[in-house]
């Protein structure tokens, strides 16, 4: 049944109407206080839409996009007050540099002209929507379906406590995958039932699961490590019965979600504005990239092109974010159908590498188009570089553990490119696995810098292979 979420694009459309009213009321309020007529000035509609570009960038980056139903009054006040305040701050630097004057008294009152408005106006607009979407979950016209994993005493305990707290929040357990075949379960009659815990991925995709709620005991570890390792390239929100924390130590972010106490599953992810600020250095980083660099585009490109027959881009399956796969593009390094027998990786001596494509491939230009697939989203400047379903397939069955790549964004470079360059063979892939796992785990913005500086050096001295 198709349900009547609020989408993303209510909040940038009521955000870009908000911003429009401040704008003009600002100016409206600059001529109260220097005491002349109202008019348009020369550049108002420029500084309209720049003021609007700034204000919804300021709202991504702080995360008021995302997690639309799981938001709080609270957090929705505080979230707002901290965004106009630094927005309204920037402008008033910005001002008060471009014009210095000996009495900025004026830049003050202008500040707060500015601040009040900004904040009452998209607090206002918060507080609207936020209305709307508890009023759904309390009618229930929107639910997220919620699978409970475990043995059948915990989710029985489980679901009384669940019952009896969750009222408004929207989450609805419509599946049980019971992991010791226990029939002794007091569960409603409705909720559907599975012993198969190989089956949990289909289970996940047929009753449109979002959230999995994790319930089996302490001393079950290794059925733990079992299941969030099916789930880790799946796109749903995991969450674990506090007994497990010290399983994950380190990995995860106690919340108190849906009236009782969980722990949400973080592995891998940043908070959600340092996970925008990322999107937004990479796109900008990207495009800045394919500006300064399109000289050199152009002559690779040519010289590709004349270096042998063939394609000038190469086009290749991998897999990316969350297991989906994707098309990623490089420059041919090698002759046309090299693989033409089947899937096969390169070594420094390899035959089949043009004498451009070895110059490419010391220099890293190979990578270059990827910036395309980086500006589309698909992969990040830094990540875990992706492979073909055909490798992942075969590094799965000896590692399992190497699917917690998947909860991160495939990268131009990695911490495992930077130690290895290329990998020549399965085993190289995953010799640099453990690498590419430590950045998973303890990935942060500071981290990406520290990679992007080793690659360049890396580039610089000519060590790629």
């Amino acid at each position: 049944m198709k349900q009547p979420r609020i989408h993303i694009s209510w909040y940038i459309t009521a955000d870009i109407i908000g911003s429009l009213f401040t704008w003009w009321l600002f100016y409206y309020l600059r001529t109260i206080i220097y005491h002349y007529p109202l008019t348009v000035p020369a550049g108002f509609y420029l500084g309209a839409f720049l003021y609007t570009v700034g204000w919804l960038s300021l709202h991504l980056l702080s995360g008021a996009y995302e997690g639309i139903y799981q938001k709080t009054k609270i957090t929705e006040f505080i979230r707002t007050l901290l965004v106009t305040l630094i927005g309204s701050l920037v402008l008033l630097f910005f001002f008060i540099l471009k014009n210095p004057q000996e009495n900025n008294i004026y830049y003050y009152k202008e500040f707060f002209c500015l601040l009040v408005p900004v904040f009452f106006v998209t607090l206002f607009i918060r507080f609207v929507l936020l209305n709307i979407a508890l009023k759904q979950l309390a009618a229930k016209k929107v639910s997220f379906n919620a699978l409970l994993i475990g043995t059948g005493k915990t989710a029985g305990k489980f679901w009384r406590s669940f019952d009896e707290t969750n009222k408004n929040s929207g989450y609805v357990i419509t599946s049980f995958l019971n992991t010791n075949g226990n029939k002794d379960l007091q569960l409603p009659g409705e909720i559907r039932r599975y012993n198969n815990l190989p089956e949990l991925k289909s289970i996940i995709r047929n009753d449109t699961i979002e959230e999995v709620i994790i319930t089996v005991e302490k001393n079950e570890r290794e059925l733990l490590v079992k299941i969030l390792q099916q789930l880790s390239d799946t796109d749903v929100n995991i969450k674990i019965t506090p007994d497990a924390v010290d399983i994950i130590s380190g990995a995860v972010q106690t919340s108190d979600v849906m009236g009782i106490p969980l722990i949400d599953v973080h592995s891998g992810l940043l908070p959600s504005w340092q996970k925008n600020l990322k999107r937004f250095v990479d796109l900008f980083i990207s495009i800045l990239a394919a500006v300064l660099l399109s000289p050199l585009l152009i002559y690779t490109a040519v010289r590709t092109a004349l270096s042998s027959k063939g394609r000038i881009l190469f086009r290749q399956e991998r897999i990316g974010y969350k297991g989906k796969p994707f098309i990623i593009y490089k420059f041919r390094s090698m002759v046309e159908d090299a693989e033409k027998n089947g899937p096969m990786l390169s070594s420094e001596e390899d035959e089949r590498i043009t004498k451009w494509g070895r110059v490419m491939r010391k220099w890293r230009l190979d990578e270059l188009p990827q910036l395309w697939n980086i500006m589309k989203g698909e992969m990040s400047l830094v990540g875990p570089r992706p492979e073909r379903k055909f490798y992942v397939d075969q590094i799965v069955e000896q590692h399992s553990e190497y699917k917690y790549l998947f909860k991160v964004k495939p990268g131009l470079t990695s911490w495992g490119m930077v130690k290895f360059g290329y990998a020549s063979s399965v085993e190289e892939m995953i010799q640099r696995m453990p690498f590419d796992l430590m950045y998973v785990e303890n990935v942060s913005l500071l981290l990406d810098l520290r990679i992007m500086i080793l690659t360049m050096a890396t580039i610089l001295k000519g060590k790629g292979k």
